[in-house]
């Protein structure tokens, strides 16, 4: 349990940061890893980088390299679709509240790395890592993608200037 709180903060720490490099260093590339506004949509990709981030971190003190592309995006997908479960519901209801945002973010990243730590160890099937790298590039192009051609829908608007992407 303590690894799984060490990692959380990690992580958590990560996509607090992450969440300002755009605004630093704007450019085609941050564009695609990191948020260009405060769309539900942006923070996903802020999810998935602060993620890859971690992973490449682990990955680099860990002993254990096997299966690093398939926990890498598990670790993406399993945080997302739990923020999004517990954010959503919050978010209509109490619309943007950073207190609260912040809490609902900290609890995601928690119960995914609960989540990972029963799974990270497993033998996973042995092509999963594989297809694993061509679903993280896949991943990057659909977020670039919507970053430059963002549909007109809630999830993309940013709501502190009710605009969309990068809006250029």
């Amino acid at each position: 349990m303590k690894k799984v709180l060490i990692n959380s903060c990690i992580i958590f720490i990560i996509s607090s940061i992450s969440h300002f490099i755009y605004n630093i260093f704007p450019n085609n590339i941050t564009s695609i890893f990191f948020p260009v506004n405060e769309s539900i949509w942006e923070h996903l990709k802020l999810l998935f980088t602060s993620s890859l981030i971690f992973s490449i971190f682990n990955f680099i003190i860990r002993k254990d390299k096997t299966n690093f592309f398939s926990i890498t995006f598990i670790r993406s997908i399993i945080l997302i679709i739990i923020l999004l479960i517990l954010f959503l519901p919050i978010y209509y209801i109490f619309g943007e509240n950073i207190v609260l945002t912040l809490i609902i973010l900290f609890i995601s990243i928690f119960i995914t790395e609960i989540i990972m730590s029963k799974i990270s160890n497993k033998k996973l099937i042995k092509y999963l890592n594989f297809i694993s790298i061509f679903l993280i590039i896949i991943s990057y192009f659909i977020f670039g993608y919507l970053t430059y051609n963002t549909p007109k829908l809630d999830l993309f608007r940013d709501p502190t200037n009710n605009t969309y992407g990068l809006n250029k």
